[in-house]
């Protein structure tokens, strides 16, 4: 497909993959927001130039009392903008042949005195705060670096406003990035599954035609598995230390299970941490464990008592805490404990005397994820979007061979200890996996 931009300007050819982006943002318009996932040699940054181009094409087209006519290309860092996507887009498409000012330390190209493309860098897109953007490209968005943030962040407080509130339903996005783990970005892969504006795209070394053959397979010789994958196949493969690397959302996700049944008791995994308050809500039918709801954010443990008790009126409740709430005090009366103040609102609550071993509650959790046998037991409602972030993004900690410890910086491990606390205490890796009978006498 050549791409479609102003006739002063030279045609750009782009290759089958990247005209099927190009397309559904501009011709067919299938969705808004485009997420790329791409090996080395994809042509990345042409693509992102070409769509920078086409939106300015068609801003200019508008009438000249339209407002917030901009187009933003972020890069990952400063140098990136003015080293390679301003010479890019201002030489190789031709556009200081057409457009009316340009600015290389700025990044910034006028076309008219209202239309505008910016090339930003990841760690000044918070200026971007406030303005009006009609199409962005967010480019290697996997190697962002942002001081006092993350791309979450940057995405959901500042990019997406900009485009939906001065471009409501039609503002437009491109994300494009090689993987690093299973990150944010993953879950912006994952968007179209639940949002019919999403639309996501996968391309290994084999759709990237800048590629040389020979050198494709020396790198095989050269490049650990994990890297090549992530490098050469665009996998999300991470670094090796997935503490649950069991999960796999294509096995687990199933929203076909049936939510609580009249009378079903309630099974509450639960991790005490003031404002977060993980908690995940599960089904035991069998040796199975069907997770079909979960809450996050009360302020301490009476909230989320109550909540229970209002969601699930017609259950019976069965609470795993975390072992130590049996003398932590909450934030409650005195002589109250996290596991008292549950009991207080009819809880019946079950836990050990104290923590398991990291090991082996983890290995109960994966174990249950997927056994010897290739049999799976732990199924989750795709809704329960915390519990399935938190199996994908706990890692251990690195360069501390000696002792088995969760990394807990990115706060990512919040509903996998909940989940470890209930899994270990029915399904406990002492007894083989053989489920626990529950005794409301054996209270903790």
């Amino acid at each position: 497909m050549t791409a479609a931009i102003p006739k002063e300007a030279p045609s750009i050819e782009l290759h089958p993959a990247q005209s099927e982006i190009f397309r559904a943002l501009f011709i067919d318009k299938v969705c808004r927001h485009a997420v790329c996932i791409a090996s080395r040699g994809f042509g990345k940054s042409v693509l992102a130039a070409a769509c920078a181009i086409k939106a300015i094409e068609e801003l200019s087209k508008m009438p000249a009392s339209t407002p917030n006519r901009n187009v933003a290309l972020i890069a990952p860092t400063h140098s990136q903008a003015t080293d390679i996507y301003y010479p890019l887009i201002a030489y190789q498409f031709g556009v200081l042949g057409y457009c009316t000012k340009s600015s290389r330390r700025e990044g910034t190209f006028w076309f008219g005195p209202e239309v505008l493309l910016k090339i930003w860098s990841a760690e000044a897109s918070e200026r971007m705060r406030g303005t009006g953007q009609y199409f962005v490209v967010n480019d290697e968005f996997a190697s962002w670096e942002l001081p006092g943030s993350n791309q979450q962040e940057a995405w959901e407080s500042t990019i997406q406003p900009c485009l939906d509130t001065r471009w409501p339903g039609i503002g437009r996005s491109l994300t494009i990035s090689t993987p690093k783990g299973m990150d944010y970005l993953y879950d912006m892969f994952q968007n179209e599954l639940r949002d019919p504006d999403w639309k996501s795209y996968h391309y290994d070394y084999t759709c990237s035609p800048y590629l040389n053959p020979k050198a494709i397979e020396q790198n095989k010789l050269i490049l650990d598995p994990l890297k090549f994958a992530r490098e050469y196949e665009a996998s999300f493969e991470d670094s090796g230390a997935r503490v649950f690397y069991t999960f796999d959302r294509k096995k687990h996700i199933d929203d076909v299970i049936p939510e609580f049944e009249e009378g079903e008791v309630v099974h509450a995994a639960i991790d005490f941490n003031v404002g977060v308050m993980a908690t995940v809500l599960f089904a035991l039918r069998g040796n199975q464990i069907h997770i079909l709801d979960e809450k996050r954010g009360d302020r301490d443990t009476h909230e989320l008592a109550k909540w229970l008790k209002d969601r699930y009126a017609k259950h019976k409740i069965i609470a795993y805490p975390d072992p130590t709430g049996r003398s932590r005090k909450s934030s409650a009366a005195v002589g109250q404990t996290d596991f008292s103040i549950l009991q207080s609102h009819g809880i019946t609550v079950l836990a050990r005397k104290k923590s398991p071993p990291i090991i082996d509650s983890v290995s109960a959790v994966n174990r249950k994820l997927l056994n010897a046998r290739e049999q799976t037991e732990i199924y989750i409602k795709s809704d329960c979007i915390n519990t399935i972030r938190s199996l994908e993004r706990t890692v251990w900690m690195e360069r501390n061979p000696e002792t088995a410890q969760i990394d807990k910086s990115a706060g990512d491990e919040h509903f996998t200890d909940a989940l470890r606390y209930a899994v270990e205490y029915l399904f406990p890796v002492g007894a083989g996996g053989t489920r626990v009978s529950y005794n409301p006498r054996r209270l903790i």
